[in-house]
């Protein structure tokens, strides 16, 4: 009876600790969502009002955010991740850009942030 107890016991842990590890997983990419969209935000208001040097500050930014949990929406997530991926890199390219192609970026950077959102709704 005491190694049944005990067995049930030791499952019950396991099953909490990895339940708990997948939760962290989404935690993790919600939160860095999340830290996108608020980019990409700040990202379009710069586009709206033609400031170049905001632009070049803030789009940049959204390479480092999207690699610290990048991994884990590849693994969970590949056609979320391939829309990001899309969409990312000639947001990031036109914001450091010598000109400002307002209407260019201003459309990469209105869909990454829905691929982003789509990707918020999936983690949720």
């Amino acid at each position: 009876m005491k190694k049944i107890t005990s067995m049930i016991l030791t499952v019950g842990l396991g099953s909490a600790l990895l339940l708990a590890g997948c939760g962290s997983q989404n935690s993790k990419v919600s939160a860095g969502v999340n830290k996108m969209l608020d980019t990409t935000e700040q990202l379009s208001k710069a586009i709206d009002s033609g400031d170049k040097a905001k632009v070049k500050e803030v789009g940049p930014k959204l390479e480092d955010q999207w690699s610290s949990f990048e991994d884990e929406v590849k693994k969970d997530n590949k056609d979320s991740y391939e829309k990001i991926e899309k969409y990312l890199d000639p947001t990031i390219a036109g914001s450091e850009a010598a000109t400002l192609d307002k209407e260019a970026l201003g459309n990469l950077n209105g869909q990454l942030t829905d691929a982003l959102k789509e990707l918020a709704n999936k983690t949720k």
